[in-house]
């Protein structure tokens, strides 16, 4: 049976959320994590259904599947918007890291190269960058993936 008010419930399984946080080592951005498990709390909620099992059962399982499901995302946008040699490319003020770009982009054929060059130094967006080649956005983005990901295979 579940809990009459959702402040009963918050008060109830609080501990079992930060025990979840715990057990999947969410230690950076802890606030976030506990938000997400109080969304979670919330909709199983909203959710249960009493003939389906305890509410602390699913209380469980949906807390932790929420929190799960962030740690997901987190990873997905880490990877998608992560590049090593990122720095190195927006830092080309100095000699050596002149150099080292040049190492990295002598890596690219011509085509690579210019949107490379376009999108970081020049500073256009993708869409303006296809605009001018006469590409698609979607084939300049996907030549911008492929360049990067040479890049940061040798890094």
């Amino acid at each position: 049976m579940k809990p009459a008010t959702f402040t009963e419930t918050v008060t109830l399984y609080e501990k079992m959320i930060k025990n979840q946080m715990k057990r999947l080592c969410l230690y950076r951005d802890y606030e976030e994590y506990y938000q997400c498990g109080l969304i979670g709390l919330w909709k199983a909620y909203e959710k249960y259904e009493e003939e389906k099992g305890t509410f602390s059962a699913y209380a469980f399982v949906t807390v932790r599947g929420y929190l799960i499901e962030k740690l997901k995302k987190e990873s997905r946008f880490q990877k998608r918007h992560t590049f090593a040699g990122q720095e190195i490319l927006q830092n080309v003020c100095g000699a050596e890291a002149s150099s080292e770009v040049q190492d990295y982009m002598s890596l690219l054929d011509e085509k690579e190269k210019h949107i490379i060059y376009e999108r970081f130094y020049v500073g256009k967006k993708i869409h303006e960058i296809a605009e001018e080649m006469g590409m698609t956005y979607h084939q300049v983005r996907w030549v911008y993936r492929q360049a990067l990901g040479k890049m940061q295979a040798e890094v």
